[in-house]
């Protein structure tokens, strides 16, 4: 599993803590997720990779709120909910799964075996 900081760690232990992520504690993952990233583009530079790639995220969390808004207005079964609810933890575990395997790519740390 991917390592991440004790300050991490205590921001999403302290959202999902109820069982429920509300508007604001989104927003708030959202500012400090953007604030990392802006970390990494002061240490390596402006790079268009890099800027596209956190531009990207902002897109996808907009589009996957645009699809399941489209989506709450169909009439839809259980069984479709089902359906998206398991499409939608697919997609994010794809992402996670990408991830682990870019981190791979780092040559520093416990990567390097």
């Amino acid at each position: 599993m991917r390592e991440i900081s004790k300050s991490l760690k205590k921001l999403l232990s302290d959202i999902y803590e109820d069982g429920d992520v509300s508007l604001m504690e989104f927003k708030a993952l959202q500012v400090e997720s953007d604030l990392r990233w802006g970390r990494v583009v002061d240490e390596l530079g402006k790079n268009n990779t890099l800027l596209a790639f956190q531009s990207s995220m902002d897109v996808a969390m907009h589009l996957l709120f645009l699809s399941l808004n489209y989506i709450k207005d169909q009439e839809i079964t259980d069984v479709g909910e089902a359906i998206v609810k398991d499409a939608i933890a697919a997609q994010v575990e794809t992402l996670m799964a990408g991830a682990e395997l870019s981190l791979k790519q780092l040559k520093v740390g416990p990567n390097t075996r």
